[in-house]
């Protein structure tokens, strides 16, 4: 299938599966590029997060306590929202990846910031 014929397809969608399939489009797209371009992702290192807690700016979203303010704003009261949460933390920067995410629930489980209970409710200390 070529461009061309994709854009008639496209042009004769309802305004919602559009929006629906730009966002896909987006997604795919982000993919991609970070399967190409593999060293422009920000990996968050293990070092670089246990310096991050008190010398790094709050505007830098590899750091913990960037993190953790915006979980304090949010509030998510269960684990698949949180993980929701930090995902969309990190959208804009090309994703994170689950990794990551359980890199960052770890260390706010070590900061004492939160606990998961047995059934995936989270509880904020």
């Amino acid at each position: 299938m070529e461009y061309d014929e994709i854009v008639k397809h496209c042009e004769a969608l309802v305004y919602r599966d559009k929006f629906r399939l730009s966002q896909l489009l987006i997604q795919l797209a982000r993919k991609e590029e970070e399967i190409q371009n593999p060293q422009k992702r920000n990996y968050i290192s293990e070092k670089k997060d246990a310096d991050a807690i008190t010398q790094e700016p709050t505007t830098d979203v590899n750091s913990i306590q960037y993190v953790t303010e915006r979980l304090d704003k949010l509030r998510p009261s269960k684990k698949k929202t949180l993980i929701n949460s930090i995902r969309a933390m990190y959208q804009f920067q090309g994703a994170i990846s689950e990794e990551d995410q359980k890199r960052i629930i770890d260390k706010l489980k070590k900061k004492k910031f939160l606990k998961i209970e047995s059934n995936n409710r989270v509880t904020y200390l």
